[in-house]
């Protein structure tokens, strides 16, 4: 429900400003999310012997979140200043054509992750069960989700 509030289009610029307000008060969320990571990253780093690469990896998807936090944080704040840019930007967000765009796009990296995963568990059988179970499980994890918001939408539209 929250994020179907915070996504779905607006009608009016005032209705905008309320989703945009709302999307601005998810961000902290996604910054302890990124700080998170660079505390485990240097916990990694203080304990974890071999593992370096995933403490980098770690800590530069954290530094990452909180840029990509603080750029979005700036974003709005400018946003929700200007009426101009704000009525135009909602505008642009609720037009069907790019509506549509972003559906087919996600639909088509859908059937492509499974393709994927799926020459990915071919392969890894021969040589890899860790692997081999890691990808069953993603592909099953998305199949549930997908049936579950497949239910859930049929509901609710």
């Amino acid at each position: 429900m929250l994020f179907k509030s915070m996504w779905e289009p607006a009608k009016t610029d005032e209705e905008y400003r309320e989703k945009l307000k709302q999307r601005r008060n998810f961000i902290p969320v996604l910054a302890v999310l990124g700080a998170a990571s660079i505390v485990v990253s240097m916990l990694l780093l203080c304990f974890g012997g071999e593992r370096e690469f995933v403490a980098g990896l770690y800590m530069g998807l954290g530094c990452g979140i909180l840029a990509v936090c603080i750029v979005w944080f700036l974003k709005l704040r400018k946003l929700l200043k200007d009426e101009k840019k704000l009525r135009v930007k909602r505008l642009a967000e609720s037009d069907e054509r790019n509506i549509q765009v972003a559906l087919k796009a996600h639909y088509t990296a859908g059937v492509l992750l499974i393709l994927t995963g799926y020459m990915v568990m071919l392969v890894s059988g021969f040589f890899s069960m860790e692997v081999f179970w890691t990808v069953w499980a993603l592909i099953m994890l998305y199949f549930a989700l997908f049936l579950t918001g497949r239910f859930f939408y049929e509901k609710k539209m």
